[in-house]
């Protein structure tokens, strides 16, 4: 009885430091590579009418998986929704036992699944500004709506459920604030830059999770 409860807390340790650095990579991998991406691939974006400021109303990244190096951006997708998801069932026990965490967690996995969905290409309509007509399309726009939606809603229901919690209290006012945030950068009229912008927001919450996960002891 004793081995398999050492074998279960190991396992369990096993498991926050695989989420933490899951929640830690994350963010930086998916802007190394969509920026690395985008340089490679400017002229083609620059077809498009893309532009960092201003700009036609190109779908970025999104544009990038039909671009020169397509294949990356697709497993960038796959590979970011992945540790999300990774760093969501790391955290789901350490959070308090409330209906609200189980929410915020289940948003949060949310969150990796609308990325890993996003790996089905945007349609070649939709790169200027026209509706998907196939149904990967469809799936690549409602897994953009999607991460819109959890990323304003995860935040601030991580804030709601861990508003209360000693250890986890300072996570509470930092998700507030993300979410506020991020809706304030979407609504900003300057393009890719405040898009980008809500973006590193994002990620930088979700680094924030895994460090306070890191160090959290219930």
């Amino acid at each position: 009885m004793a081995g398999s409860t050492a074998s279960a807390a190991e396992k369990g340790e096993a498991l926050r430091r695989a989420g933490v650095i899951a929640g830690l990579v994350a963010g930086p991998f998916f802007l190394i590579s969509v920026g690395l991406n985008s340089w490679a691939s400017i002229d083609y974006l620059h077809r498009l009418g893309w532009e960092f400021v201003g700009g036609e109303q190109v779908p970025w990244p999104s544009s990038l998986a039909r671009g020169p190096y397509g294949w990356a951006q697709v497993a960038t997708f796959v590979i970011t929704g992945l540790l999300i998801m990774l760093l969501a069932i790391a955290v789901r026990d350490q959070l308090p036992r409330k209906r609200a965490s189980s929410v915020a967690i289940l948003l949060l996995a949310l969150l990796g699944v609308a990325l890993l969905l996003a790996a089905f290409r945007v349609d070649t309509p939709m790169l200027s500004g026209g509706n998907p007509d196939t149904w990967h399309g469809w799936i690549h726009g409602i897994a953009f709506l999607l991460i819109i939606a959890t990323g304003v809603l995860a935040p601030l229901t991580m804030a709601l459920a861990v508003r209360r919690d000693p250890g986890w209290r300072p996570i509470a006012v930092l998700s507030l604030a993300t979410s506020v945030l991020f809706v304030v950068l979407l609504l900003l009229p300057w393009g890719n830059a405040t898009f980008l912008m809500a973006i590193v927001t994002l990620f930088a919450w979700i680094a924030s999770v895994a460090v306070r996960l890191a160090t959290y002891r219930s």
